[in-house]
């Protein structure tokens, strides 16, 4: 019988894989990452992260055992716009109003999937040498560290624990890719605003 795991990885991976090629993949792999493309990963991100953990809080009983106030990313990824001249001000976080806790689950799947791959991105974007003095207090994109592998396990036990219909947490994860994809154009002026200016 196919897990809920097995079933969300093989009926998003096409909204996955489509995902990952509008996130400045090649620019990544060459080590050319401008600043103004890593703050619209970042407010992208943040946009994401900060719907789903506010939306995650409004249902705190169903939530419970995920411990969501150990997974949150949104001061990470404010921490780190800081650092690139773009304030909290420029965060949304209504994406996810009013979606069921189960559709909630599988958007959740999509946003504690990302961080596996966290130290692979990271690895690239120290390759640009125009992040250099950003890099050196960014938090996000280091992610859970040595605990990833950790943090993702107990997900998968929540995940296959949760009374959650299967087919809702699919089709929240689905549509969770496609909030990442709308965000992407969406994001992409106010990240590459004139008068947003890094740190020194």
């Amino acid at each position: 019988m196919t897990t809920l795991h097995e079933q969300l990885r093989q009926e998003t991976r096409p909204l996955h894989e489509q995902t990952e090629q509008l996130l400045y993949t090649d620019a990544l792999r060459a080590g050319t990452l401008s600043v103004e493309q890593y703050r619209h990963l970042l407010l992208m991100h943040a946009q994401f992260h900060g719907s789903l953990e506010r939306a995650i809080d409004g249902h705190t009983a169903f939530f419970q055992d995920y411990e969501p106030d150990t997974r949150r990313k949104t001061p990470w990824l404010l921490n780190d716009l800081a650092q690139t001249g773009l304030s909290a001000d420029a965060v949304s976080t209504s994406l996810f109003a009013n979606w069921s806790p189960a559709r909630l689950l599988g958007a959740a799947y999509v946003g504690e999937g990302s961080m596996l791959g966290g130290k692979t991105v990271w690895n690239l974007l120290r390759q640009s040498p125009f992040l250099d003095t950003l890099l050196a207090n960014a938090r996000f994109y280091r992610g859970y560290g040595a605990d990833t592998g950790q943090r993702w396990r107990s997900f998968g036990t929540f995940l296959t624990t949760a009374d959650a219909e299967p087919a809702d947490v699919v089709e929240g994860a689905r549509q969770a890719f496609l909030v990442y994809q709308t965000l992407f154009p969406q994001t992409r002026a106010q990240a590459y605003l004139t008068e947003a200016n890094p740190s020194a």
